[in-house]
């Protein structure tokens, strides 16, 4: 899948800013936790009820860090006959829908950058009923305000989302997994299937950022760019924002002259035919 860096150069008096990139991948070893939000079902209206902390495993999520995997069931544990919220007492269905969310939480190093979040789909017998994707969710201090972007979860497949609309208001960044609809019976944990999924592995058609390498840092005359497939361009930035130098070198060693440039921080923006890599350096 095609990744894309982007470049975003603020100037506010002497400061430059630069909205970095990060990628992520399925880490089943990391720290997951757990959300639940319950809604009346469709019958009743569909109303939001309630959202809370719910412990992964009481979500039906189970992380094999050995294998690096993460299953994904409909919830069971909020089933209680006994119990009229829970559940009918006449035909001893489900009496709610609940969405399951699995997630890693980041309020540091993630805030405030494009993200992409990479994972490979091992298997999918989820029955239909089911909804399930994989997201990034983005909120504000007071989780008012949430932004998302989703990716279906198809079996044999990978998936891969990118959030790019950052703003300053930004403050919690999640991405996982969710899994909505009625909260099922322990008897037929069999028959409604799982999701398993996975860390993405690299191959030959995908961008590797770190397969570009640039020196020196910083550079008077010549900034030189190394990379294991062909460079189709380089775009080179102020801090204004404006381009000073645009090539198309088609080569994977190529040497920017930068000689008449003057003093100061620039980007340069490098794109192979599988994605843009954007790299910060000075001029002397």
């Amino acid at each position: 899948m095609k990744q894309v860096y982007f470049l975003v150069a603020i100037f506010m008096g002497a400061t430059f800013a630069m909205q970095a990139q990060n990628t992520v991948n399925v880490d089943a070893s990391a720290e997951i936790v757990g959300f639940a939000n319950v809604f009346e079902t469709p019958a009743n209206g569909e109303g939001y009820v309630f959202g809370e902390g719910w412990g992964v495993p009481d979500l039906k999520t189970t992380l094999d860090t050995g294998a690096n995997t993460i299953t994904l069931q409909p919830n069971f544990s909020a089933y209680d006959a006994a119990d009229p919220f829970w559940v009918d007492p006449v035909t001893l269905e489900g009496n709610k829908y609940f969405e399951g969310n699995t997630f890693v939480e980041n309020t540091t190093d993630l805030v405030g950058s494009a993200l992409t979040f990479n994972g490979t789909v091992v298997s999918n017998d989820l029955d239909a009923a089911y909804e399930s994707f994989a997201f990034i969710k983005v909120f504000n201090a007071d989780f008012s305000v949430l932004k998302i972007e989703t990716a279906p979860l198809v079996a044999g497949q990978n998936f891969s989302i990118t959030y790019t609309d950052v703003e300053p208001e930004d403050t919690t960044v999640q991405y996982g997994f969710l899994v909505y609809g009625q909260n099922a019976n322990p008897a037929d944990e069999a028959a409604l299937g799982s999701i398993v999924v996975t860390a993405q592995s690299l191959n030959v058609n995908e961008f590797n950022a770190n397969a570009i390498s640039t020196f020196p840092n910083p550079a008077t005359d010549v900034f030189n760019i190394n990379s294991q497939e062909a460079v189709k361009s380089v775009a080179i930035y102020n801090v204004l924002g404006q381009q000073v130098i645009q090539l198309a070198p088609d080569a994977t060693n190529v040497a920017v002259q930068i000689a008449n440039l003057k003093a100061g921080v620039y980007m340069a923006q490098i794109a192979t035919a599988t994605g843009t890599k954007t790299v910060k350096f000075v001029k002397r």
